[in-house]
């Protein structure tokens, strides 16, 4: 089979690898549809932690193939969904019951085998049933919408309240429809006003430039583009007694110019959002119901062979989702 394998900084290949067996507790898929996400860009410039050699892709979906000894939860043929993010069950956030904080968290396409791949081996406690009338590449998105329910929660959005979500691409609009189905009134802030027709299609009361967002005007501010400028200027939009949530994967590294005095007066309540603790199921049943859109947001699909392609597509900005398409 060929994956996409990361050997360092800047250096992912396309490979040949011998097709694996299945352990007992293991299932083999044949992927059909993964995700490209802005934590494999910032774990090939090096900005995010991940373990190579390793074949990336975390958000990604296929066709049951082979099933390891044990395994009860699958069968021959069936559709899964895979939850990457992986727990020891045995540290103190564990025992605590905030296993998404685990000390010894592991993940597929991060730091084990995931989904850039024409096959994977994926743990079947990872692997979630897709109902039989969602498609495969829509299935590849329930990673990102179980951690958006995350962000979701984060911001206790109440009925009524003006929420402005700061960035406009597939993350910024999964966030939008879930804030919208919690009763917040969505305005988008996104800079390229090419984005701005789908945020309106998909329920945004208003779409405008970062700069036109006044201060002092909204009762949720979501983060979710991972720059400096717009954790900056959360704190500024938000009203007082207001919910911040930064959601966006900045780069570890990344330094934001933050006035205390401003959170103290204002009473803020800030928060960042991190994967997806408990929350791929619903994300299931919001996509297969149709209540949250996903497949709309694809704007390219790629075959494996043009990975670095597809990396470059998702970086430039100009994309929206980007797909790979093994076969």
């Amino acid at each position: 089979m060929q994956v996409a394998e990361f050997t360092g900084i800047e250096r992912i290949q396309l490979i040949e690898k011998d097709i694996p067996k299945p352990g007992p507790g293991e299932i083999l898929i044949k992927v059909k549809a993964a995700g490209v996400c802005g934590t494999d860009a910032h774990i090939i410039k090096g900005e995010s932690s991940s373990t190579p050699p390793v074949v990336l892709g975390h958000e990604y979906a296929g066709k049951v193939v082979e099933l390891g000894e044990g395994v009860t939860n699958a069968h021959h043929g069936d559709g899964i969904s895979v939850d990457p993010n992986m727990f020891c069950h045995t540290c103190y956030y564990c025992h605590l019951g905030k296993s998404h904080l685990c000390q010894h968290l592991t993940a597929l396409g991060v730091n084990i085998d995931g989904g850039f791949a024409e096959y994977a081996l994926v743990p079947a406690t990872q692997a979630h049933l897709l109902p039989p009338n969602m498609s495969l590449e829509a299935g590849a998105f329930i990673e990102p919408v179980a951690c958006c329910l995350r962000g979701i929660e984060q911001a206790m959005i109440q009925p009524g309240d003006e929420v402005a979500i700061l960035g406009g691409g597939p993350i910024g609009l999964i966030l939008l429809q879930l804030a919208t189905i919690a009763g917040g009134r969505v305005t988008i802030s996104e800079p390229v006003q090419s984005k701005w027709v789908m945020a309106k299609e998909l329920g945004a009361l208003q779409t405008v430039a970062p700069g036109d967002l006044a201060p002092d005007t909204f009762d949720v501010v979501i983060e979710a583009a991972g720059v400096k400028a717009a954790v900056e200027q959360s704190i500024t939009i938000a009203r007082r007694g207001g919910s911040i949530v930064w959601f966006g994967v900045s780069p570890q590294g990344l330094k934001a110019a933050i006035e205390p005095h401003e959170v103290f007066r204002k009473e803020l309540r800030i928060s960042g959002s991190f994967i997806n603790p408990h929350t791929h199921a619903r994300a299931i049943k919001l996509v297969g119901s149709g209540a949250v859109k996903v497949e709309p947001l694809i704007s390219h699909r790629f075959p494996l062979k043009a990975i670095k392609e597809a990396l470059e597509i998702h970086s430039s900005g100009a994309a929206s989702k980007v797909i790979i398409i093994p076969e």
